[in-house]
């Protein structure tokens, strides 16, 4: 009786340690997780494009109300500035500064957590903010030589930034 009862608990143990949690993730999304994390690895890219899919007023603490979809003249001279180097092993990004840097912070090179995600809805990258900090984005496209992400913003609109490859 002790055996059968030791073999149940090493079948139901293994049984349990066997399963796989079913996330959703498609094979479509982990494929295109895949192929975006080599694109990106170890190239330089530089932010050329900063729009919105629906007119914003980008800058809702002031009494104008502006309308717009061009965004560019929103984005800092330092984020303009900025190469950055993506590596995708060991999950960090290296952002060259160049000539602007953030206030604050006069390091040539500041590295910073990166990562790419195969989720349920899409893929995800985790990058940063115009202030370094963490924020989590839409993969739109990407192409030989540029990528698109995006971000919600308030009432249903959604910002993309646009990456292009340095030569």
């Amino acid at each position: 009786m002790k055996l059968f009862a030791s073999m149940t608990v090493l079948l139901l143990a293994a049984s349990l340690l066997g399963c796989k949690k079913d996330d959703g993730v498609s094979s479509e999304n982990a494929a295109k997780a895949t192929e975006f994390k080599a694109f990106v690895d170890n190239k330089p890219f530089q932010i050329r494009e900063y729009y919105s899919d629906k007119p914003i007023d980008y800058i809702d603490t002031d009494a104008e109300v502006k309308q717009e979809t061009n965004l560019w003249k929103y984005v800092s001279p330092w984020i303009k500035d900025d190469f950055n180097v993506f590596n995708v092993s060991t999950g960090q990004v290296a952002i060259a500064q160049n000539e602007i840097k953030i206030e604050g912070n006069n390091e040539a090179v500041i590295l910073k957590s990166c990562s790419v995600s195969a989720e349920k809805t899409g893929v995800y990258f985790n990058f940063l903010n115009y202030l370094y900090q963490p924020l989590k984005y839409r993969l739109e496209e990407f192409g030989s030589d540029y990528f698109i992400i995006s971000a919600d913003w308030t009432g249903g609109a959604r910002v993309f930034t646009k990456f292009v490859v340095l030569d």
